[in-house]
């Protein structure tokens, strides 16, 4: 029987089969760790739903997310936003989205179990018969749907569409815009820094939900196409690394600290190869705590880098460089920045 991700919990121990989920979301075998690729993820056996498919019946997740122009708005297990249309009807719930419109608008199937919620009143959530008999998950009454133009986690690019579709709320309201919010880069996402420092202190810097692992690219005048996280934060590589390991302890980590990743559920990639992402659970810090790699190599901030587009590590001590959208790193020093300063020559 095919087990959802998201019912799996970041550190259950699957006794039946001796296999040991942690929280970075590789597999290990008991009393061994291993790492884990983007491409030995994905489970090859499980359906994937393509834009415009035939959704197929499943128990599903709701979670709440954070949308810098919407607010809160609620997600499946995959961080897809869910969205109600104005033709349906909530009391009583009926929805009035089929054929096409169902092909543009995947209804959210429910199974026997009821659906796992995350930050969502489960009084909220119910269920209603479809014309074609398939149950479909309501929230406040209204039945939900996945935008099959959302192609990235994050996406609302259904809000607002002919002025009755819209991204549902955690009470099952629509979730309106933020007049006094600007849209951010990265399609109006933002991250809740709940505290972080700003510099200096390791952080998702995601540019996106909270908790999320966000890498994109950009284009650096000096440099041309590098990653960055999505709030535009340059991510680096060190040379005394090597594939798959960190020599990057204690006075070097608080200088160069550490990209995290935070599992595939919840990793959104723009620009760069989904299958060079994969990670490494850290030797020092947290149990379960986990460094994203490209291309095999470990990903850092660098702390004196203040604001975004900020590229002051390069070529630090000539060990510190930034990466290409290929994992490889760029050796050409931009002018005026690293190199000589001497921080962080490790």
């Amino acid at each position: 029987m095919h087990i959802p991700r998201w019912a799996i919990p970041a550190a259950a121990a699957l006794t039946a089969t001796g296999v040991l989920v942690t929280a970075c979301g590789q597999q290990q075998g008991a009393g061994r760790q291993t790492n884990t690729s983007a491409g030995l993820k994905q489970d090859p056996a499980a359906p994937r739903q393509d834009a415009g498919a035939e959704p197929v019946a499943a128990t599903t997740a709701l979670e709440v997310a954070s949308v810098s122009r919407l607010g809160k708005v609620v997600t499946d297990g995959e961080g897809r936003t869910l969205y109600r249309f104005d033709k349906d009807t909530a009391r009583p719930s009926a929805s009035s989205c089929e054929d096409a419109c169902a092909k543009a608008w995947p209804p959210v199937l429910v199974g026997k179990a009821e659906p796992k919620v995350d930050g969502v009143d489960q009084n909220l959530v119910g269920k209603v018969r479809r014309p074609d008999g398939q149950w479909q998950v309501t929230l406040g009454g209204w039945p939900l749907y996945r935008y099959a133009k959302d192609a990235s986690p994050g996406d609302v690019k259904g809000q607002g569409v002919n002025g009755t579709w819209f991204a549902a709320a955690p009470t099952g309201k629509k979730a309106a815009a933020k007049k006094a919010e600007q849209e951010n880069e990265g399609g109006g996402e933002r991250r809740q820094q709940d505290g972080e420092q700003r510099q200096g202190g390791e952080q998702g810097g995601n540019g996106g939900w909270a908790g999320w692992t966000t890498i994109k690219v950009r284009r650096d005048p000096r440099l041309g196409m590098i990653v960055t996280d999505g709030k535009g934060r340059t991510m680096y590589r060190f040379d005394k690394d090597r594939p798959r390991v960190s020599n990057c302890f204690g006075d070097c980590r608080a200088k160069w600290p550490i990209v995290r990743f935070n599992g595939f559920k919840k990793l959104k990639v723009e620009g760069v190869d989904r299958g060079l992402v994969s990670f490494i659970e850290r030797k020092d810090g947290k149990p379960g705590e986990c460094q994203l790699l490209i291309n095999g190599w470990p990903m850092y901030y660098f702390a004196k880098d203040a604001e975004a587009g900020d590229t002051r590590g390069q070529a630090v001590q000539n060990v510190w460089w930034v990466v290409s959208p290929q994992g490889k790193k760029i050796t050409t020093a931009p002018g005026g920045q690293g190199g000589g300063d001497g921080y962080g020559g490790y």
